[in-house]
């Protein structure tokens, strides 16, 4: 009776367990072919942290086979030494690097992914977009958001004052804060960035270049008359009492409380601007204008997705795939309207939607800037992190008469070329 008894019971566990491992098995089977994407990337709260994270979502929903999870954290500095302990995320969003990354061999080319048949290709981006972190033809870093320099302006003073239109020219905008100081003396008619990514547009303006012709990008080419007019245009300002250089928090809470009639910032800061402003009065957005060469002139700058080496051609592979989506026109039109950041791709500003435009200059100025010739990607050069902060230092000292314009240009021109020929100190 004991054996009878004992024989189904143990048939029926030896069933049940079966049962048990072959489900264990397929779902160990199944959870293996899911590729875990780690993904770092470093926007810090509000409405961008808060879209990529829909859009990350959006993906693994429809993306069974891949799952992106995102830490929030800086893989521009971090990336690399994560790298050396062997730990290296798989995906990441970096600034602007200096050839730290392509020096240590970190990052894989994106063009076996971007370039091959149901890829990305250059006729899809704006050209400053696309050929931004590339290096000797090679893709390794492709724009995961890009912001261009532009100015906000007190839509409610520049009516008071008599200014009809936002200026078209940098000599316009010298008259019109001139304009304002008279109409406005308390009011700071313009606050300024002393970052190169605001310098240099205006320098490029008035016909200047970002490297000597025929030098091969081994030497700069400041000592040139488009260097010299940059220069005196902003110490005159500067002089006048009509400019001052400030940044970020402080330049939008100064704006928002009508201490500044126009403030220098870039697209991605325009929410957080009307944000500071809460409604008080109107806001509009103008390009930088043109110069004496008869054009404006701007830089794409922005993190940049970029592969990490050291995984799976699976993981590389999902990793790609979700880079290629990040670019279909339903992302970039959600990342458009929630984010603050420009869409990259011809194909989603088209599809942007026109009642979104009409009521977000901010975003409608910098489509136009993109898709402007004179944009051009922020320089990834060796050497040019270091020329640009020494264009930093010394714009800064000539503007507010630390030193003459024709020293400070001296200091400026000896520097980079050190720097540009290979001397480094950052």
């Amino acid at each position: 009776m004991k054996r009878r008894f004992l024989g189904p019971m143990v048939a029926g566990l030896s069933g049940v367990l079966m049962a048990s491992v072959a489900l264990t098995g397929a779902a160990s089977a199944a959870s293996a072919q899911v590729q875990q994407i780690s993904l770092w990337e470093s926007h810090n709260g509000g409405p961008v942290e808060n879209s990529e994270v829909y859009l990350v979502n959006w993906f693994n929903r429809t993306h069974p086979g891949i799952h992106i999870t995102i830490d929030n954290t800086k893989a521009s500095t971090k990336a690399l030494a994560a790298l050396a302990a062997g730990n290296p995320p798989m995906l990441a969003e970096i600034s602007h690097y200096d050839g730290s990354f392509l020096n240590a061999h970190a990052l894989l080319s994106l063009n076996p992914y971007l370039l091959a048949k149901n890829g990305l290709g250059q006729n899809a981006f704006y050209p400053s977009v696309w050929s931004n972190g590339e290096v000797g033809g090679q893709h390794y870093r492709l724009m995961a958001d890009v912001k261009v320099s532009q100015l906000t302006y007190n839509m409610k003073m520049f009516s008071e004052a008599g200014i009809k239109a936002p200026p078209t020219t940098w000599t316009q905008l010298a008259a019109d804060l001139a304009i304002l100081k008279r109409k406005f003396p308390s009011v700071i008619p313009m606050a300024y960035k002393d970052s190169s990514a605001h310098i240099l547009p205006p320098f490029l303006a008035n016909g200047g270049q970002l490297f000597a012709p025929g030098s091969n990008g081994k030497k700069a080419d400041f000592l040139s008359p488009a260097a010299t007019a940059t220069f005196n245009y902003f110490r005159t300002l500067y002089t006048k009492h009509e400019m001052i250089f400030a940044h970020g928090s402080n330049i939008r809470a100064d704006f928002g409380s009508g201490k500044i009639a126009v403030a220098d910032g870039t697209s991605a800061g325009y929410q957080k601007i009307l944000d500071a402003v809460h409604g008080r009065f109107p806001v509009g957005v103008f390009a930088y204008p043109a110069g004496t060469s008869g054009h404006s002139a701007n830089l794409a700058q922005g993190l940049g997705f970029v592969l990490m080496i050291d995984h799976t051609k699976a993981q590389d592979q999902a990793a790609a795939t979700f880079i290629k989506w990040w670019f279909g026109s339903a992302p970039q039109v959600y990342w458009a309207e929630h984010s603050g950041f420009p869409p990259e791709t011809k194909a989603s500003a088209a599809q942007m939607p026109k009642t979104f435009l009409a009521t977000h200059p901010g975003t409608r100025v910098s489509m136009a800037t993109l898709a402007s010739k004179y944009t051009i990607p922020r320089p990834v050069q060796g050497g040019y992190k270091e020329v640009q902060a020494v264009l930093d230092a010394l714009f800064y000292k000539a503007v507010t008469g630390q030193l003459s314009v024709h020293a400070a240009l001296q200091q400026l021109q000896q520097q980079a070329n050190a720097y540009l020929s290979g001397q480094t100190e950052l």
